[in-house]
């Protein structure tokens, strides 16, 4: 879609053009008229210099541009009703729904941004070693494929009472379906896998039993909100786990200072979790700390025959890791689902690729860079976004005021430039701070500034940067006169 001479605004998914600001010299307007207009009232407006843009037929009036020195003898003038400034309309903000309102955790960490880009973590495996699933809950019964019950040795792991598994199946996955909650990755695969009890306590036996388990039937990733003492055959399991290929996230602990184990062991992602305001909720702290997400008061799906779930309609509210541990699963599952690249350079894209999305996007919190409180900072579901929209509006006297920058990790992307009226752009790429000179460029569009654009004749320009196995940032920054714009799409390669 092309807006020549016009502003640009994306609002839920619709492309709307408005007048923007004309030259100094001159104004848009709308000139209206006692009766329709004919010849006469063309010739009015073409002895004030003005241009006919647009004659209306549901309303006598015209959209015109003239010099603002003749609007005041138009408005003199017996066949002008009224004279009324073009004025720029945004398309109202849509509210967000009744799911991600309830669902915070999953707004904070912009889940809703991959949503709107069409990822929901479509097809991906995750199991949750928990205490059983409530899967005939209308949040879950889509998205639930099975599992298994270690407690009781059956097939069948339905969460008849605790809530704990059910509650964090509806923070990874719960369904996009206009009520109650949603989760991080709404169209995830969910498996329940029993490990523990009505009462939350469970052999480490099962638990192990549940990571083999997890392994021979294709789990992409595994949550594990529960916490224990060390053990060499957890440790050995985790690790063999991890090296088959499974993502292993668990909740650091809710009491005492050090990380709780499994979240300990090097092979698993320990997630700690923070309040509204992004502050450590929860006292364990520690070098294993990998990754912070909410934890504090997040509503999700119950067991119903649990007497506090029944009373609230199938949802109820819980506090601690056991919560912040399913954020970080459910990105996990959305950088899955997303066209993964070879981020850590070694060849193969799996599993450990996602892992350093994880730590490479997260929102630094607390001291700069990792530290024990929350490692890398609060999970990041924005860069799982298949596509990214950058309007830049030219404003300013200095083209390095209107200059946006954005960061671009571990792909090849596509960037594709709609130019409305501007004369040129610079793309600077900077690496850990240092500029990048042959990843640098100017670019040019075909007209020159001093000449108008005519309408459909804004120049696009394509072209790509290879960032796979890189961090950068790259700053785009419009050249030519202010009241133009640009639209810059931004795309892993192969994806539209």
């Amino acid at each position: 879609m092309k807006c020549p001479t016009y502003m640009m605004v994306l609002t839920a998914g619709i492309l709307l053009c408005f007048t923007g600001p004309a030259s100094s010299a001159e104004k848009s307007v709308i000139l209206g008229f006692h009766q329709k207009p004919g010849p006469s009232e063309q010739a009015l407006i073409h002895g004030a210099k003005g241009i006919i843009k647009k004659t209306f037929h549901l309303i006598p009036a015209m959209a015109v541009s003239l010099p603002e020195e003749e609007i005041a003898a138009l408005k003199q003038d017996s066949r002008v009703a009224y004279v009324e400034e073009d004025a720029v309309f945004t398309a109202v903000e849509p509210l967000l729904s009744d799911e991600y309102v309830n669902s915070w955790g999953v707004e904070r960490i912009s889940s809703d941004v991959a949503h709107v880009s069409g990822n929901k973590g479509k097809g991906v495996n995750v199991g949750v070693l928990d205490t059983g699933i409530y899967y005939t809950h209308p949040e879950l019964d889509g998205n639930y494929r099975g599992g298994y019950d270690f407690v009781y040795n059956d097939n069948d792991p339905f969460e008849s009472y605790n809530s704990h598994g059910t509650h964090v199946a509806g923070i990874i996955a719960a369904e996009e379906d206009g009520l109650g909650v949603i989760g991080v990755a709404p169209e995830a695969n969910i498996y329940a896998i029993k490990v523990l009890d009505s009462g939350g306590f469970g052999l480490l036996s099962w638990i192990i039993s549940g990571l083999d388990w997890a392994v021979l039937h294709g789990m992409d990733i595994v949550n594990m909100s529960f916490e224990g003492r060390h053990f060499d055959s957890l440790k050995s399991a985790c690790d063999a786990a991890y090296a088959s290929g499974v993502l292993l996230v668990a909740a650091a602990g809710n009491l005492g200072q050090d990380v709780r184990y499994p979240a300990a062991y090097d092979s698993v992602i320990a997630v700690t979790g923070t309040d509204a305001s992004d502050m450590q909720a929860f006292p364990p702290q520690g070098p294993q700390v990998e990754l912070a997400a909410p934890g504090v008061n997040i509503l999700s799906a119950c067991t119903l025959s649990n007497p506090l779930c029944g009373s609230s309609g199938g949802y109820l509210v819980m506090s601690g890791t056991s919560q912040a541990a399913p954020h970080v699963s459910g990105t996990a599952a959305l950088f899955l689902a997303s066209d993964l690249q070879d981020v850590n350079g070694d060849g193969i894209i799996n599993h450990k690729d996602v892992r350093k999305m994880l730590q490479s996007t997260a929102t630094d919190l607390g001291a700069a860079g990792k530290d024990p409180v929350f490692g890398f900072g609060l999970v990041n579901a924005a860069e799982a976004a298949l596509q990214t929209l950058i309007t830049i509006n030219r404003t300013h006297g200095f083209p390095k005021k209107d200059a946006k920058t954005t960061a671009l990790t571990g792909a090849l992307y596509k960037i594709a430039i709609e130019n409305n009226g501007l004369s040129g752009v610079r793309v600077d790429v900077y690496e850990a701070g240092v500029y990048q000179e042959e990843l640098s460029s100017k670019y040019s569009f075909k007209h020159k500034a001093r000449k108008k654009i005519k309408p459909g004749k804004a120049q696009d320009i394509t072209f790509n940067i290879d960032a796979a196995g890189k961090n950068y940032e790259v700053t785009f920054t419009p050249m030519g006169k202010p009241g133009n714009s640009l639209n810059i799409m931004i795309s892993k390669q192969g994806e539209e």
